[in-house]
């Protein structure tokens, strides 16, 4: 029998359930995403760090957990939520049950959660502050709790999920190029994506200095994914002006997309509920091609998607735009080598509609040495 638990939102509104994974006491931001499967990537995806996550699919650990899938070196949710965890696990890859390694990890969630009223709720209010407990079942101490607890809100997170130190992943076959990629939070696929195309790439400390980032040697530079709001991050924003200055071809990808848009001049804002699953549909302004892609994301850049932009660094545009809402989703430089995207190309799990896009950052290497 587990033991009980509840879940108390920063409007106060309490839902009961079970137990699920480690027993305790957590708080961090109530969020929801859509994904019907790729929990385990979810909960290793650094963006997430100091967040609840409530998964809208009603059934969740049926596959288990693995090796291979992790996004990171551990789970990085601040809680999990979750309607009807599978009893058992069965799939040929399978190393271990979900509960199981929730718990091993200290991490506390609950199970048995109407989760579609939650969402509906947090869809209608926004998100907000939360706390899930199993350890004292007092809704008004939990209440306090979550109330005393930091909002997302101008939180700076990069540190927190930095690499320590920098390290290499080499590229599959010969190396063709070198990419300096800053780790605001990095998800190891993305490593893959470049390594697959004979990339190797150098992840630096989000506190690397500008004169450490060109010592590598490299032919561009990456802007990572990564928590928190873009609102702090001066430090990324700054060295993200100086690649631009010395046209150094430049992607980034989510947190990084907002960082380019702050290094252009542009403002950044939360959104009401923000964007997370592996079905958002994402227009391409330059091809007309709607794309089903993968978005974690509870920040925007505020730029104007019907005019270009002039910025210090020449003309930028809006190139992708969410199709739901309108939302951002990528920038454009024309006159020096910069492109983001709001969403995630690497996307495991989810689809691979925007794969190109490393294909699209590879090319730009290209084309910027030929005419150096």
């Amino acid at each position: 029998m587990s033991a009980s638990a509840i879940l108390v939102l920063e409007d106060g509104r309490t839902f009961t359930g079970e137990a699920y994974g480690a027993i305790g006491e957590t708080v961090g931001e109530a969020v929801f995403t859509t994904g019907m499967t790729g929990y385990q990537e979810t909960l290793t995806d650094p963006s997430y760090h100091r967040q609840v996550v409530v998964q809208t699919a009603p059934h969740i650990g049926n596959t288990g957990v693995n090796d291979d899938d992790d996004e990171s070196d551990r789970i990085r949710v601040a809680g999990y939520v979750v309607r009807d965890p599978s009893r058992t696990t069965s799939n040929w890859r399978a190393t271990g049950a979900l509960a199981d390694r929730l718990a091993a990890e200290g991490v506390v969630g609950i199970a048995g959660v109407d989760t579609r009223a939650l969402t509906r709720h947090l869809r209608e209010r926004g998100a907000m502050r939360v706390g899930i407990s199993s350890r004292d079942i007092d809704p008004a101490a939990l209440h306090a709790a979550v109330l005393a607890s930091p909002t997302m809100l101008g939180a700076d997170l990069s540190a927190e999920v930095t690499t320590p130190q920098p390290y290499v992943v080499d590229a599959e076959g010969s190396r063709r190029y070198t990419v300096a990629a800053l780790d605001l939070g990095l998800k190891r696929n993305i490593t893959r994506r470049l390594a697959a195309r004979g990339v190797t790439t150098h992840v630096l400390p989000a506190t690397t200095s500008l004169d450490d980032l060109l010592a590598v040697g490299a032919d561009a530079v990456f802007l990572s994914p990564g928590p928190g709001d873009p609102a702090t991050a001066d430090h990324a924003v700054s060295l993200a002006r100086e690649v631009m200055r010395r046209r150094i071809p430049l992607f980034g990808i989510c947190f990084g997309s907002q960082v380019l848009g702050r290094a252009l001049g542009f403002g950044t804002y939360k959104l009401v509920y923000g964007h997370r699953g592996i079905n958002q549909p994402v227009l391409d302004r330059a091809t007309g091609k709607v794309e089903v892609t993968t978005h974690n994301h509870g920040f925007a850049v505020d730029a104007p998607t019907d005019r270009t932009s002039d910025t210090e660094f020449g003309a930028a545009e809006v190139s992708h735009v969410c199709l739901n809402d309108g939302v951002v989703e990528g920038l454009r430089c024309h006159d020096v080598p910069a492109f983001t995207v709001q969403y995630h190309p690497e996307a495991a799990a989810g689809p691979h509609d925007a794969d190109y896009l490393f294909d699209r950052f590879v090319e730009l290497v290209e084309g910027t040495r030929v005419h150096a």
